[in-house]
């Protein structure tokens, strides 16, 4: 109490009475902040003037919609003039790449809003630029924030152009899973390698040749880029980019080809060498003195002992589809983390020091996250942004969240391709072996559907308009539940390999002539396999997926206009059914995408076999990722093409049957299905309101139509009582060790108490 008061004599110092009502920024009538705070709201720090429209916004909002929890945009003088009623909002965001500039007056605000209490999230180069006579410059020698995050970072005065380091991130493989890190997303981390020749630096890098590996505990990027214990990666920084972190774009990371099977049956296809610009990285030595951490392990972790601490949870770094560990650009930091009481290091750099950890400042608590959240979902990396935003309000905040899934239950998509002929035979053996039979799995299944498959005359297509049985497949899946959409394309190999986002109306030579419209381009290619499958199934389809993961703007944009709500997409991988950020900003607000969750390296039967992993652990990674869908209450997409499913068609009825065994607790989804869900969650508003007296919450929601299939999950360790419903229709479910389930019925307002 004492501490609280003291945080609003602060403000009052400043002479600043600014009302509840007030809007938030400065153009049209944006919501303001209620008279009374919703403990069940997160603050999200702007600059004055800022425009909340800006896609750098959007992408908190919508993150933190994604994971079921409300966050409210505040300027910073409404902010500094809310006094002790800040802390009676969830927490406070400090986001990256939106507020670099703050001055000391803000900065303080912030520290005794965390010292009396508060709970809050700082991102990467928030406030990492001070005002000198009106112009930003570092400030000297290190972040004024360095004590809310426990380190000392942003080391300007000292580092220079080695203020910013670019190399790979590691954690605890549980520590992962609760930043929804999925099974396949992350690999066991073995240390950076030993040089093998003399350091040489100074230069911008740019590109490097990236090389698949048959040997899983090979990083195939670090390897290409030359990053080893003698030698490290730097981001100059600026003051138009304070952390360097634009000087590498993950956006590439999103185009790299995925695996087609155009070619089974006559030579199954391997993934390529591909090349990654490593942009304006400069080599350097690695520095000394950085912070040294060990790792925390999971609070819930029931190991004893370090030894089995290790075997059983073992560090691994977040990784890449055919490049292993991925790099990031994090801050170097100095001094000590994770010996004082409360503090925990949540991930590392191996060469830069402490990439995000929770620390104890007086009454609160801060979230440091060394990573440029904001950046990186807007080049369509997002998974970090929703990992750790997930952590924050579940783990450190303890808020309420309105689930993901429908009906609460988490699940897995499962898209299979059919890309050509050679798929028909397989297909059909799939089908013998009641793959596609069971109603309660049902998956999203996507043709190729012209004559030829890898070049203008092959005949080597499915040749659908023509082909009676390719059209009895589609017809029964379609009958069973199952959803048929377009793999591209009319032509796999030639569409997934020739489409470019300045191609759409160039000629294809031949490869996609519709000859009703006399047009030849590769929007034809599109026009000609939709209308194909379409007129198979007798109704539009709704789902899409791009040949080899390559699937331009513009591409986009026409599914889009074709009442596409659903589509596989190459980046933002790992995640679950998400927005497509790309470019740096919000693209196709209809679409949903669904992004490709691998296995290590790799990601279908095709690349498991031609690079000899093991159907053992093929296996073992389906069931965790089963079993991580229902631990995270969310949902992942794989993917696979019928050739190499039928080859190890073991593995894939295990997979299924392990997920069968799971009963209620988990389900297939197509993912039309999922779109239409999130769709109609996003019409979902809904409030919470505190009694001071009783301590009891009041939850208030709404929906236009109907709250059916809507689930709100209340941790238990926040709120000791079953919650009681008030009126509208819903049951409470007390089963889940952690959570109580509130699932609503019919009806389009619920209240209940808490």
């Amino acid at each position: 109490m004492n501490k609280a008061r003291g945080f609003f004599q602060f403000f009052r110092m400043f002479g600043l009475v600014v009302s509840m009502a007030m809007t938030l920024c400065g153009f049209g009538s944006q919501p303001a902040l209620a008279a009374v705070s919703d403990p069940g709201v997160l603050l999200l720090l702007l600059p004055d003037g800022q425009d909340v429209r800006d896609p750098k916004v959007m992408a908190w909002m919508d993150a933190a919609n994604e994971e079921g929890v409300r966050i409210q945009p505040v300027m910073d003088t409404a902010f500094m003039g809310m006094g002790a009623s800040a802390l009676g909002y969830a927490g406070l965001v400090l986001p990256d790449s939106l507020h670099a500039v703050a001055s000391d007056s803000l900065i303080a605000a912030i520290q005794n809003y965390t010292v009396a209490g508060g709970k809050t999230l700082l991102v990467f180069d928030f406030g990492a630029l001070t005002l000198s006579g009106n112009v930003p410059v570092y400030p000297v020698p290190k972040s004024r924030l360095s004590s809310l995050a426990g380190v000392d970072y942003i080391l300007y005065d000292q580092l220079r152009d080695n203020t910013t380091g670019l190399g790979p991130i590691t954690a605890l493989r549980s520590t992962l899973r609760s930043l929804l890190v999925p099974p396949g997303k992350s690999m066991a981390w073995a240390g950076v390698a030993g040089a093998t020749s003399p350091l040489a630096s100074g230069s911008t890098l740019g590109n490097v040749s990236v090389s698949p590996s048959t040997d899983p505990s090979v990083s195939p990027l670090l390897s290409a880029s030359g990053v080893t214990d003698r030698s490290a990666l730097y981001l100059p920084v600026s003051m138009q980019d304070p952390g360097g972190a634009r000087g590498f774009d993950p956006q590439q990371y999103a185009s790299l080809p995925y695996a087609g099977s155009a070619l089974a049956g006559v030579g199954r296809r391997l993934a390529s060498s591909t090349r990654i610009d490593l942009g304006r990285a400069m080599r350097g030595a690695p520095l000394v003195g950085v912070t040294t951490t060990a790792l925390s392990p999971s609070s819930s972790s029931p190991l004893a002992s370090t030894a089995l601490l290790s075997e059983a949870d073992p560090t691994e770094s977040y990784s890449g589809y055919l490049l292993g560990a991925l790099m990031y650009s994090s801050y170097v930091t100095q001094g000590n983390f994770g010996q004082l009481a409360g503090q925990k290091v949540l991930v590392t750099s191996p060469q830069f020091g402490l990439v995000a950890g929770i620390n104890p400042v007086g009454a609160g608590q801060v979230m440091f996250v060394n990573l440029p959240l904001t950046y990186l979902k807007g080049r369509t990396d997002a998974l970090p942004m929703h990992g750790f935003l997930h952590y924050f309000t579940r783990q450190v905040v303890g808020m309420a969240h309105l689930s993901p899934m429908p009906n609460g239950v988490g699940g897995l998509t499962l898209d299979w391709h059919l890309d050509s002929m050679a798929a028909q035979t397989p297909t059909q053996n799939l089908i013998k072996l009641n793959v596609f039979n069971n109603p309660a799995a049902v998956f999203s299944i996507d043709m190729t559907a012209g004559p030829d498959a890898i070049v203008p005359g092959d005949l080597l297509g499915w040749n659908l308009t023509a082909n009676k049985t390719a059209r009895q497949l589609l017809k029964g899946f379609d009958a069973q539940g199952h959803s048929v959409g377009a793999h591209g394309g009319w032509i796999h190999d030639y569409y997934g390999t020739q489409v470019t986002e300045t191609n759409q109306l160039v000629s294809t030579g031949g490869a996609c002539v519709n000859a009703a419209a006399k047009l030849d381009n590769f929007q034809q290619c599109l026009v000609l396999n939709r209308q194909a499958v379409d007129g198979v199934v007798g109704h539009p389809s709704r789902s899409y997926s791009a040949p080899e993961g390559n699937n331009p703007v513009w591409a986009m944009n026409w599914l889009e206009q074709q009442g596409v709500v659903a589509t596989y997409f190459g980046g933002h991988t790992g995640l679950g059914a998400t927005r497509q950020y790309r470019d740096g900003q919000l693209l196709n607000p209809k679409i949903w995408v669904f992004p490709v969750t691998p296995q290590g390296l790799y990601a279908t039967f095709e690349e498991f076999q031609a690079y000899g992993v093991p159907q053992a652990d093929v296996l073992d990674w389906y069931k965790s990722l089963i079993d991580f869908s229902l631990e995270q209450n969310t949902s992942r997409m794989v993917y696979a093409h019928p050739p190499g499913a039928e080859l190890w068609s073991s593995v894939l009825i295990d997979m299924l049957a392990y997920a069968k065994a799971k009963n209620a607790q988990f389900a297939w989804y197509t993912m039309p299905r999922l779109a239409d869900f999130m769709t109609r969650r996003l019409s979902v508003t809904w409030s919470q309101a505190k009694d001071a007296a009783t301590g009891v919450t009041v939850f208030t929601a709404t929906h236009p139509l109907s709250l059916s299939e809507m689930v709100w999950r209340l941790p238990k360790w926040r709120f000791a009582n079953a919650p009681r419903i008030v009126s509208g229709k819903a049951t409470v479910d007390g089963t889940h060790a952690e959570y109580w389930l509130v699932k609503a019925g019919a009806g389009t307002r619920l209240v209940f108490r808490a």
